[in-house]
């Protein structure tokens, strides 16, 4: 397959920063278990199961980022499978994973206590490496935080008491191996006689009251979980009792529909969110009750590990009470034994703290999901909630046991099963055909189980059993399809394998459609159905009808008169007043000059003159740019000769 690991990685990381540019956070290991659920499809998986090109890739790329940024109920779901898948195994398996993560934090210190080689006259540095091994082991043993002076004064004090500096000589020695099993027995033995002077009031400091914290917190544990599913419970009954009757069977092709109620406002699209939501309160349910069970174990555990270091420390008191010196052989086998217990109730404390760290996680996306009433109130009408109880325990009549056992491979209850919770019982005991459609109906364990390729299927009713038992093939194929092309019931059913094998196929079932009915059936019909009538004055030529108009209308033999009415006076004359036109002149435009004085000046006294006392004289007359007027001369401006002369 072209989409080997590395593409994935590369698409998941385009996919988160697609999200991120919508401001939709996403875990990118979240993303990668979503793409590979997705290629269990042969929509997407055929995109890549050879060469992959860009278009193919961009257009899954934004089908990922459409479904993650829509947050549909869908996305729920599957975010509450991977947070379970990636933080939830089997109890002894999260022990183990918890004390290799406490060896890899501790590695570091472990190698240089392993590879320390001080002199043998070295006092201080053996003293230091005598330090080293305290707080290792404190930290191993989780007593205490060796930061606290009293806590490491308090480790060395015991780990003095069983290994002295003689010995430490020797232990560095010893080759590394027989270093680090030595090391172990010192943990656990000095583990041991701390926890014994805490019970003798002689030190303890920093080391929790832990068979107290255990027991409260096993209550506590159980007390939150069964309130949860008290809750989780109340909507799955009422959601199933929502969407149980509207699933039924048609008779001619077999097909598993919803039937709609007549005369209500709900759509198909209505009751496929209400599938969404059963489906994803069954599986918060399912993690309930698995957590519910775990925990429980972890307090029976608890209680008897809590009884059992009472027994230890009384048997370490006896043995040491009133003696002076206690042999070796004696003592350090006790203090073992008493470190192992307490190591116990750590790990069941542990287990604890991750219940409680998970069930805040899914209670949180609990919180996120809207139950849309209004829907749920409208297909509850009339109907009274059934428990998962009554509706897988209710009684079957005579007559359809009867034509139950006239199955094909039918296994009846009462034989070889009681429950349904049996390993081979198919789709965790949910009615096989209302699956196909996304129902998560419960199935009738009184109705029994039918048996096809290894496997037993259970149904809700009698008719859904009879079309299984049919064709058990089809309906086992319309399941996976609903499957694969809703991850999110994958591993919710424990299907993850069968719709593996079936991946590569295209096209897992064929819809049968109804057939159109069609028949041939004389019809007799009445010759003439209406009473004949036949009009005497029909006539097709259309100046007749003209003619027979003009003699019809009264007008012809009308005269036109003036009447004289009482309204008469009302009438008014309208004057409207109007303008000759006439000829009209404009001036737009004309031309005119202007007359300006020149500039003449007169020299006097060169003609006729002796001598000196010629002047210039001003012949223009001074004007503020007024037109003057004429004006009469009264005396002679010119200068001219006088008489006397």
């Amino acid at each position: 397959m072209a989409c080997d690991e590395n593409v994935i990685k590369n698409m998941a990381n385009e996919i988160t920063r697609n999200c991120q540019a919508q401001n939709i956070t996403v875990d990118t290991d979240f993303v990668i278990y979503l793409i590979d659920l997705l290629l269990l499809n042969p929509k997407y998986g055929r995109m890549f199961s050879k060469t992959i090109s860009r278009n193919n890739l961009e257009a899954f790329v934004n089908d990922c980022v459409h479904m993650l940024t829509s947050g549909t109920t869908s996305i729920n779901t599957l975010k509450m499978q991977f947070i379970m898948q990636i933080n939830y195994d089997k109890l002894q398996n999260l022990i183990d994973k918890h004390l290799d993560s406490i060896d890899q934090c501790l590695r570091p210190l472990i190698n240089e206590i392993l590879d320390e080689d001080p002199d043998v006259d070295d006092d201080i540095a053996f003293k230091k490496l005598f330090r080293k091994i305290s707080i290792y082991i404190i930290l191993s043993s989780g007593l205490g935080n060796p930061g606290s002076i009293v806590t490491l004064k308090e480790g060395m004090a015991a780990l003095e008491s069983v290994f002295s500096l003689e010995d430490l000589k020797v232990f560095v020695a010893l080759p590394r191996q027989e270093k680090m099993t030595q090391l172990n027995e010192l943990m656990q033995i000095t583990s041991g006689v701390r926890l014994f002077n805490r019970d003798c009031n002689k030190g303890g400091e920093g080391i929790p009251d832990l068979p107290f914290n255990l027991v409260d917190a096993g209550k506590a544990c159980l007390t939150a979980l069964s309130n949860s599913l008290i809750g989780v419970m109340q909507r799955v009954n009422s959601l199933t009792t929502a969407v149980a009757d509207t699933i039924t069977i048609q008779e001619e092709t077999g097909n598993v529909i919803i039937d709609l109620p007549s005369n209500s406002e709900l759509t198909e699209n209505n009751f496929k969110q209400i599938f969404e939501l059963l489906a994803f309160n069954r599986q918060y349910e399912l993690y309930i009750r698995k957590l519910l069970a775990d925990v429980e174990t972890m307090v029976q555990n608890g209680t008897h590990y809590v009884e059992k270091v009472k027994l230890v420390l009384e048997e370490l008191h006896s043995s040491v009470k009133y003696k002076a010196a206690v042999p070796v052989v004696t003592v350090f086998p006790l203090f073992t034994k008493l470190w192992k217990v307490w190591r116990s109730m750590q790990n069941v404390m542990y287990l604890m703290s991750t219940v409680n760290r998970l069930m805040s996680i899914l209670a949180n996306i609990q919180d996120q999901m809207k139950i849309p009433y209004d829907i749920v109130e409208k297909m509850l009408e009339g109907k009274s909630v059934i428990t998962d109880h009554d509706r897988t325990s209710s009684k079957i009549s005579v007559t359809d046991k009867l034509s139950l056992g006239s199955l094909k491979n039918y296994v009846a209850y009462g034989g070889s099963f009681t429950t349904l919770t049996d390993k081979n019982v198919q789709f965790l005991g949910f009615c096989a055909l209302c699956l196909s459609v996304g129902a998560l109906v419960p199935s009738n364990v009184k109705l029994g189980l039918i048996k096809f390729k290894g496997h037993s299927y259970g149904f809700c009713s009698v008719k859904m059993a009879t079309r299984f038992s049919k064709d058990s093939q089809r309906h086992v194929n319309e399941v996976l399809e609903f499957a694969r092309n809703n991850p999110c019931v994958i591993n919710l059913l424990n299907i993850l394998e069968d719709v593996k094998d079936v991946k590569k196929i295209d096209n897992l079932v064929t819809r049968v459609l109804p057939k159109t009915k069609i028949s041939d059936k004389p019809v007799q019909t009445e010759t003439h159905p209406i009473d004949g009538y036949i009009e005497k004055n029909y006539t097709w030529d259309m100046w007749e009808w003209k003619r027979r108009a003009c003699q019809w209308a009264t007008i012809v033999n009308c005269q036109t008169h003036s009447t004289q009415t009482d309204y008469s006076h009302l009438r008014s004359e309208i004057h409207c007043q109007t303008v000759e036109p006439r000829d009209k002149c404009q001036q737009t435009k004309k031309d005119t000059g202007i007359n300006t004085n020149p500039r003449d000046v007169f020299i006097w006294g060169l003609r006729g003159q002796i001598g000196y006392g010629q002047h210039a004289m001003e012949l223009n007359t001074a004007t503020n740019g007024d037109k003057q007027k004429a004006q009469v001369l009264t005396t002679c401006s010119w200068p001219c000769v006088t008489s006397e002369d």
